[in-house]
């Protein structure tokens, strides 16, 4: 490859971006994917006909004059997609039948959290208040500023710390039994998330910036490589990494696990964070802040086990999501659950036959529990995941009578089929403190002590969800640009 050359490891969002920057700004790059498709966690997978989604609930930069639409215009992800603004974010059901609609339109939802509960007039008018104050502004645009557009909207970032209660904390506010309970499972049943980034999301949605791009993730992620190769990028699927080759503290190539080498000026990894580290550089470049921030693993898989349905059932009339209370916790797999997180994807025909539809349940759980069932006896961890649809089914039944015997497709994912199909492994304890997770809206791509010519990018290293992934790709190749003197040159496919 020419003196200009990058490679990157990982076809993940962050990858394929960084891969469409480069060869707009004329370096020569090219990308190593272990998988047989774009997307890493950004994916879907079909069953007898039905397409089951893995990621996007909702995508931010759907709205012309966003500084994030006008990334996706670059990565030609939007174009040509179609994008639908589901008229509620969520509706939470208590154990009685009892709805709270989280609808998108705030004047709609201040009406309707007033109907339930009255006596809390006071303390909705300052949450829709809260929430209005984002329908002009997005917190995941932040990666995309330049220095001057950071620094002004910087106070208005500031202000956020006083919003920055857990939701199962800002549920106090009301007096209403229905809505305290009901409030902190609205942002994907995530009880201790920063109240701030619910009133994002809800006010972006109110403003048509959020939506979800039709026919899943994967399309999404399709398009994006398709951009990439008709900039005359070079993607080679089923190539594994094995690793980083380093010559006086330089990254430079790639060695895989057929003992080919690959050169490069400058190599990307995509890949997991621990993987990369530890793996293809053999844990040589750390110092202790490192070390620690990969000292304690954590067992707790949020989303970690993802049961999708195919249903001969419509489910056009109902929410796109909903947080299902139960009369009483039941039993799956390694944990109780008093509720059920739903996505109903009936708002997308392109997913399912002809008047039928997709349902999909995320639970937590843990990833030893799986990862034990796998490697120690696998029949066991197959009949496990059979129990898990069969218990959600029968949990399923009172809300939607006869589900049961509509299910034409199923299938059930776990921590392990994640690990074992993205490469995306345990996770680690990394609390981060609120001016630590604001930093990373910024979206700079991560280094390692000592070693040059080498950069991470993805999730895992620190990319706020997919904007933020396709974020940090583009401010990394803006940054070797620079370094290199030559142009960084986005243009709009």
């Amino acid at each position: 490859m020419s003196k200009n050359s990058v490679i990157i490891i990982g076809a993940g969002i962050g990858g394929l971006s960084a891969g469409c920057y480069a060869q707009m700004s004329g370096l020569d790059s090219q990308i190593f994917e272990v998988h047989n498709k774009p997307g890493g966690q950004c994916t879907a997978w079909k069953r007898s006909g039905y397409v089951f989604d893995g990621c996007i609930h909702h995508l931010a930069g759907c709205r012309p004059g966003y500084l994030l639409y006008s990334m996706w215009e670059e990565l030609g992800a939007l174009p040509t997609r179609t994008i639908i603004f589901p008229e509620d974010m969520t509706q939470v059901e208590d154990e009685n039948g009892k709805a709270f609609h989280v609808y998108t339109d705030l004047d709609r939802l201040q009406q309707h959290m007033k109907e339930i509960a009255p006596q809390d007039a006071s303390a909705i008018d300052r949450y829709i208040k809260s929430a209005s104050g984002f329908t002009h502004l997005d917190l995941l645009e932040t990666a995309l500023l330049s220095g001057g557009a950071f620094a002004k909207r910087l106070p208005s970032l500031l202000k956020l710390a006083r919003l920055g209660a857990p939701m199962k904390v800002y549920a106090e506010k009301f007096k209403n039994p229905f809505l305290r309970k009901a409030f902190p499972t609205i942002q994907y049943d995530w009880p201790d998330t920063p109240v701030f980034v619910h009133l994002n999301m809800i006010g972006n949605c109110d403003a048509k910036n959020y939506g979800v791009p039709v026919g899943g993730s994967l399309e999404f992620s399709k398009a994006i490589e398709q951009r990439y190769r008709r900039l005359g990028g070079e993607l080679n699927y089923n190539s594994y990494v094995k690793e980083v080759l380093v010559e006086d503290n330089k990254a430079v190539g790639v060695k895989l696990v057929d003992e080919t080498l690959y050169k490069a000026d400058v190599v990307v990894s995509d890949a997991f964070a621990y993987t990369t580290i530890f793996d293809l550089l053999g844990g040589r470049f750390g110092n202790q802040k490192i070390r620690n921030q990969y000292s304690t693993p954590s067992d707790n898989a949020v989303m970690g086990i993802q049961v999708s349905f195919g249903l001969a059932r419509d489910l056009s009339k109902e929410p796109r999501a909903m947080v299902l209370f139960l009369k009483k916790p039941v039993k799956i797999a390694d944990r109780e659950h008093d509720r059920l997180d739903l996505e109903l994807f009936g708002y997308d025909p392109t997913l399912a036959p002809v008047g039928n539809s997709v349902l999909k349940i995320l639970l937590d759980t843990s990833y030893s529990f799986w990862k034990d069932l796998y490697y120690d006896n696998h029949e066991k961890y197959e009949k496990e995941k059979a129990a898990v649809a069969e218990t959600l089914l029968t949990e399923l039944e009172t809300r939607f009578p006869d589900i049961t015997s509509q299910v034409e497709a199923q299938d059930v994912a776990t921590p392990i089929t994640m690990e074992r199909y993205t490469g995306v492994g345990q996770g680690f304890e990394n609390k981060l403190g609120f001016f630590e997770g604001m930093s990373l809206l910024k979206g700079p791509p991560q280094t390692l002590p000592r070693l040059k010519n080498f950069y991470m990018i993805g999730a895992t290293a620190g990319g706020a969800g997919i904007p933020g992934c396709a974020a940090q790709g583009r401010n990394l190749i803006r940054k070797i640009c620079r370094e290199k003197r030559v142009p960084f040159t986005p243009t709009k496919s």
